[in-house]
């Protein structure tokens, strides 16, 4: 090789010594026999991998020229050796290896890195070892492996979240299963010095907004409202015949006007920026259908999939999910708040019992339960329809959970919790969002009783109330209590009903943070000719 040459391979060495990703790359692969010589630019990155081969990344094989020497010997400058492609060292482990001249397994790199606002930072290690840097670093690892890595936020700053598709979510830690290399980074914030509730602790509730209806009925049940603090308000009648509906709901404005009424069969109403959607199936009938109505209980929107709907869950995005199950296994479908199919995917599920849960950026776990299975499922859809692959959410729940009743709730900025309220009582896990594993559920969490939760103050923290059917002493009142996203309580607001004890009804919060409260049974008037006069309290935006 002459002068000239080697000079032009130390600069092409040096100026390409830290990997610039660029995509799309072809990959042109060197024995160790053989020379590269990169004689102009457009080299993306270089690396010598002991006893396997160089790889080229190249943009265009047009906008570069490759000259093969068999002079023997590695080419000389600092883009030579093993760590001439990693950003952070990492030993001869600079790219993906599908396979080396010697038939060794299959590598992979995954790159990490660390982003902050602020002036914040931290630091990212990995299990097993490999990553341990800052800002940013790569290493290699077998084909399958599952690499745990543990975000460390430095002194001043604190762990936002993760960044991209590989790992999501607000914990430190996050599980990649390596099939083909990836990106990882973790975001870092400065530590707030403020309290952290401020603007989120609840004030005296004050007088309640009275709603009354009467209607057909056994029991006066849930009430819920929309984003402009309108009310719906639903009266249960489990004995009704054709004609009648099973579930008639009543409709105010946030003074307590009532505003209409509509009927239709058993399903959940949940609420929405502008009106309410839900499900419905009519009285001895195995279809169900979805519908949508306004704040007058006027309908705006009805599907009818011509199939019987199982579980249904609020998209915190708009509209609902609904898991729907048949002879071609279990399928899951989204409308927006117009009752209007979005899509409709096949799950990898078939038969068993289903649990829904959307978190707050609209993707939705399905967890399915098997008859006498000791374990369960889940499988997570993205807010497009693209369905994830399925995983083992829990190996052994201890007992059968095709019998247990779970319910998922949304975390404060993503991912849910779930918990079991019969026949055990407990928070059970948590799962990042899009995540393909569980993870305990956080110590605030777990050292208290199931309940009921939802989002408040404009989904910055958390409401915690009981469930209905409390026996509450004299004198009888609810409570609910706001918990800011690190589990730190912010105080509780405390709703009277009676001097006397009394067995609750139910307590909700709405979508505009209204909250609705149903008087106990024995409150509510039972007239002669057969109908039921409900009496809800409100306390319109208080939990705004």
């Amino acid at each position: 090789m002459t002068r000239a040459w080697r000079r032009l391979v130390r600069r092409q060495g040096a100026r390409h010594a830290a990997p610039v990703m660029r995509a799309p790359a072809r990959q042109v692969a060197l024995r160790h026999a053989e020379r590269l010589l990169c004689a102009t630019q457009g080299v993306s990155s270089l690396a010598s991998r002991g006893t396997g081969a160089m790889r080229i990344s190249i943009p265009s094989l047009a906008a570069a020229a490759l000259i093969v020497a068999g002079c023997g010997g590695a080419p000389t400058g600092a883009g030579a050796g093993s760590g001439g492609a990693s950003d952070g060292g990492g030993g001869g482990s600079g790219n993906s290896d599908a396979g080396s001249g010697s038939g060794g397994p299959a590598t992979h790199m995954l790159s990490v890195e660390i982003s902050g606002t602020g002036g914040a930072s931290g630091s990212m290690q990995s299990t097993p070892a490999g990553i341990a840097c800052r800002p940013s670093c790569s290493a290699s690892f077998a084909d399958g492996t599952d690499v745990v890595l543990t975000a460390t936020a430095a002194s001043g700053s604190m762990f936002k979240a993760w960044k991209g598709t590989t790992c999501s979510g607000s914990t430190t830690t996050c599980t990649v299963h390596l099939t083909g290399d990836a990106q990882v980074t973790a975001e870092f914030q400065p530590t707030t010095t403020q309290d952290e509730c401020a603007g989120l602790a609840p004030g005296d509730p004050g007088e309640p907004v009275r709603l009354q209806a009467t209607d057909f009925g056994n029991s006066c049940d849930i009430a819920t409202s929309d984003g402009s603090g309108n009310v719906a308000a639903t009266i249960t009648d489990i004995f009704a015949q054709p004609p009648r509906d099973i579930t008639i709901v009543r409709l105010f404005d946030g003074s307590g006007v009532s505003l209409g009424r509509f009927g239709y069969g058993s399903g959940p109403l949940f609420e929405q920026l502008a009106g309410f959607v839900g499900t419905s199936r009519p009285f001895h009938s195995s279809n169900s259908d979805v519908f949508a109505i306004d704040a007058h209980g006027n309908g705006i929107g009805r599907d009818s999939p011509g199939a019987f709907l199982g579980p249904a869950a609020e998209d915190p995005m708009g509209g609902m999910v609904v898991a729907d199950s048949s002879a071609q296994g279990n399928h899951l479908a989204a409308y927006d708040g117009r009752a209007h199919l979005r899509w409709r995917v096949a799950l990898a599920s078939v038969g068993g019992r289903i649990t829904l849960g959307v978190d707050r950026l609209g993707n939705t776990l399905v967890v399915t339960a098997q008859d006498a299975a000791p374990n369960f499922h889940g499988q997570w859809v993205d807010h497009d329809g693209h369905a994830l692959p399925p995983f083992t959410a829990m190996a052994d729940f201890g007992t059968d959970p095709f019998n247990a009743n779970l319910i998922l709730a949304p975390r404060v900025g993503d991912g849910l919790f779930l918990e079991e309220t019969y026949p055990r009582n407990g928070w059970l896990l948590q799962f990042d969002s899009l995540a393909a594993a569980a993870l305990p559920p956080p110590s605030w969490l777990s050292s208290r009783p199931a309940g009921a939760v939802h989002m408040a103050r404009g989904g910055h923290a958390y409401a915690f109330f009981e469930l209905p059917g409390y026996r509450s002493a004299s004198p009888c009142a609810q409570r609910i209590e706001i918990v800011a996203p690190s589990g730190r309580s912010c105080g509780t607001a405390v709703f009277p009903i009676a001097s006397a004890s009394c067995t609750t009804g139910t307590i909700n919060v709405g979508y505009d943070g209204t909250v609705i409260q149903a008087l106990p049974l024995e409150m509510q008037r039972h007239n002669d000719d057969g109908t039921l006069t409900c009496t809800w309290r409100s306390w319109p935006g208080f939990l705004h």
